[in-house]
């Protein structure tokens, strides 16, 4: 008789341990990398993140906890005073009613719809002027950027130069409006919008760089293409650089906007802040004289963040509901 045929596997002592899966490795590898990627990122942002710590984050909140307290004259803790300093900025204070602040947040948006509107309108059509291709073009556009080496400061001393009664330069606008007095900066009515011509023309430079560059990046085919269905002038402008320029128009309304709304140099420096009765008393000028002027610490911390939530708010609006008409092409 043969003997009986057994199987390798039944025979063999050695047990075959089963293999590790192949997805599981890969997950593994994977994670593995994706580790590393963040150390790595870690450690190139570590610089900008302790910067940012220490000079962003930990003052906004040690602002907010002043705006919860009452400090003394040398900024110390005295006592907690909880949410009365915003009550107090919004007029909600019933022992203490106020509109001062109010009004002065009024003032800023009203600063503001002077300055954005006017300031992207001009940068724009200069910038449309400026892309056309001619002889000699660079010399216009080196002297319609020229406004954005100057500084704030030293445009306000040279328009209050020209706002100067002494000077006399504005004295055909003082006869024009009939005014009181003999400086448009000493009459209610002119303050702010002469404060706002000023500002307009500072940031003039900075409009124009953007609007030229989003102008430029546009393709010519586009404007090939619409010439050839009659889109020519004022027709090509609206129906093709305006729609393309969308997203470079957004960016210009979130910065113009940020930037009216933390005016402050132009109304040091032109007016002293206040104005003839309080015309400009804009809410950062206003912050301004809270802590400086009264030593107001935890008032002033307040009012700062009323502006930080202004600011958030605003600028979250404006992408929400802009970015849906933007054309990122």
């Amino acid at each position: 008789m043969s003997a009986p045929i057994t199987s390798s596997a039944a025979s063999s002592p050695v047990a075959h341990e089963p293999r590790p899966s192949s997805a599981s490795t890969v997950q593994k590898t994977k994670i593995g990398a994706t580790a590393g990627a963040w150390l790595r990122s870690l450690i190139y942002l570590g610089p900008a993140l302790v910067l940012f710590a220490l000079f962003s984050y930990r003052p906004f909140i040690h602002a907010i906890w002043l705006s919860l307290n009452v400090t003394d004259a040398a900024g110390e803790v005295v006592r907690f005073n909880g949410l009365n300093y915003y009550a107090r900025i919004f007029n909600l204070d019933l022992a203490h009613p106020n509109d001062e602040f109010l009004r002065s947040i009024g003032l800023s948006f009203e600063f503001a719809l002077m300055v954005v509107p006017l300031g992207i309108a001009a940068g724009v059509g200069l910038a449309q002027l400026a892309a056309v291709k001619v002889r000699g073009i660079r010399i216009f556009r080196t002297i319609f950027t020229s406004s954005i080496a100057i500084s704030i400061a030293s445009a306000g001393v040279i328009f209050g130069m020209l706002y100067s009664p002494v000077v006399g330069l504005m004295r055909w606008l003082v006869d024009l409006l009939q005014l009181p007095q003999p400086g448009v900066l000493d009459n209610f009515a002119t303050a702010l919008p002469a404060v706002a011509l000023m500002t307009i023309w500072t940031s003039l430079g900075f409009n124009f760089i953007i609007s030229l560059a989003g102008i430029q990046a546009i393709p010519q085919d586009v404007y090939e293409s619409g010439a050839l269905d009659g889109a020519t002038g004022w027709t090509s402008f609206r129906h093709i650089t305006l729609p393309l320029l969308s997203p470079t128009l957004l960016f210009l309304l979130v910065i113009n906007t940020i930037g009216a709304l933390q005016a402050f140099t132009q109304f040091n420096v032109l007016i002293n802040g206040v104005g003839p009765q309080g015309s400009t008393n804009v809410f950062v000028y206003s912050t301004f004289r809270s802590f400086w002027y009264d030593n107001r610490y935890g008032f002033a911390s307040g009012m700062s963040i009323v502006l930080f939530v202004i600011l958030f708010v605003l600028s979250f609006i404006q992408f929400r509901g802009l970015d849906r008409r933007v054309h990122y092409g």
